[in-house]
């Protein structure tokens, strides 16, 4: 069995160093790019300077310019290199059964990232004519302190443009290559803490697993942030196809991440319990990833009592998918449940859709009493 377990693992790993490779491949080409460009405006500042009546002053003029531009080109960059959460943004032609990678980062940088590029790009857009006097003007106000010669304007904003671009570059590049495979890195830390748990559980060390998927969970957080997300979608966009678009988008990625999460049906049914509309809907995706018996009270209980239609519709969903591994009489429960809330009236018969789903479960539900009849 833990032959089988790690073998997996393998292609994960060797594409794992593959792709720090080529990071760190255009990492070093990043770096001797920039440190070109930097040392061609360096060196044109030690020229032209050379050529001025106070070479010093305006050296150390160009040298204090230079790096407060890079600065704040660096600084737009991280706003725009900021990796974004993938676990709402799976594509629509993307394999239902295909990971994604993902990491357990606080979103708020994300939404303040993406909230200041907008802003950016919007004022900038609008606002082209302003920003262009304003440049002139600075390039004025710089002349004077670069040696007050009739090029010094020029060559001021020159240096600006140059160094506020490789700050930029930089500073984007440098979020994307690094911040993303650190999150990733954390990430990968608690799944690997879930897997060595299973491995403690199959030797019987219940209470050392527990309490290493404890650790895991606490760093990882996953299923608190994605309830949470989902309950932000409800609360802030209006009810459409929009919405429901995106809380489905996150119902796909739980439902993905579930056999890697290492999560005991206890600990998903405790969620479940616990939890408030999101957390309900989140521990029914992972349902619908690792189907077990287990869950049969929290679906039923999902499909009578459910908070809205969407959490209903996905009650059904993780019930067609436990039906290999329910025996008769749990089909039986399941089967009255349906038939019950279909009558006319019911909340399944209230929506096509559902209405559709419970049918199909009902029929596959026959279907495996008389395939156990036959067998």
């Amino acid at each position: 069995m833990t032959n089988n377990r790690s073998r997996p693992a393998l292609p994960a790993v060797r594409n794992r160093r593959r792709i720090e490779g080529r990071s760190a491949r255009v990492s070093r080409r990043v770096g001797v790019v920039a440190t070109a460009l930097a040392g061609t405006g360096v060196l044109s500042l030690v020229l032209y300077a050379s050529r001025c009546r106070e070479p010093l002053s305006v050296m150390g003029t160009g040298l204090l310019v230079t790096g407060a531009v890079t600065v704040v080109g660096a600084g737009v960059g991280f706003l725009f290199g900021v990796p974004r959460a993938l676990a709402a943004q799976r594509e629509d032609g993307d394999p239902p059964g295909e990971p994604r990678p993902t990491y357990a980062a606080n979103t708020n940088l994300e939404q303040v990232s993406d909230w200041l590029t907008k802003l950016l790009i919007g004022a900038g857009l609008t606002q082209l004519g302003t920003l262009a006097r304003l440049f002139k003007r600075l390039c004025r106000d710089l002349a004077p302190s670069f040696g007050a010669r009739t090029d010094s304007a020029v060559f001021a904003g020159a240096l600006v443009v140059e160094f506020l671009i490789l700050g930029f570059l930089s500073g984007w590049l440098v979020t994307r290559l690094l911040l993303a495979p650190a999150l990733s890195e954390a990430d990968s830390k608690a799944l690997s803490s879930f897997v060595e748990a299973q491995k403690l559980s199959d030797r019987g060390e219940h209470d050392e697993a527990d309490t290493l998927r404890a650790l895991a969970l606490e760093q990882l957080q996953a299923p608190l942030r994605e309830a949470q997300r989902y309950d932000d979608l409800r609360r802030r966009l209006p009810s459409g196809t929009n919405r429901t678009t995106q809380m489905q988008a996150l119902v796909d990625a739980a439902r993905t991440s579930a056999p890697q999460s290492g999560l005991l049906p206890e600990q998903v049914r405790e969620f479940f319990d616990r939890g408030g509309d999101g957390g309900r809907v989140y521990a029914l995706a992972l349902m619908q990833g690792v189907p077990d018996a287990a869950y049969l009270d929290a679906v039923l209980d999902a499909v009578e009592r459910s908070r809205s239609a969407f959490e209903q519709h996905q009650a059904l969903v993780a019930a067609e998918s436990m039906i290999p591994h329910l025996a008769q009489p749990d089909r039986n429960r399941l089967a009255a449940v349906l038939r019950a809330h279909l009558d006319p009236g019911g909340f399944l018969a209230q929506s096509r859709g559902r209405r559709l789903l419970a049918e199909r479960i009902l029929q596959a539900l026959r279907a495996a009493d008389d395939k156990e009849a036959v067998d």
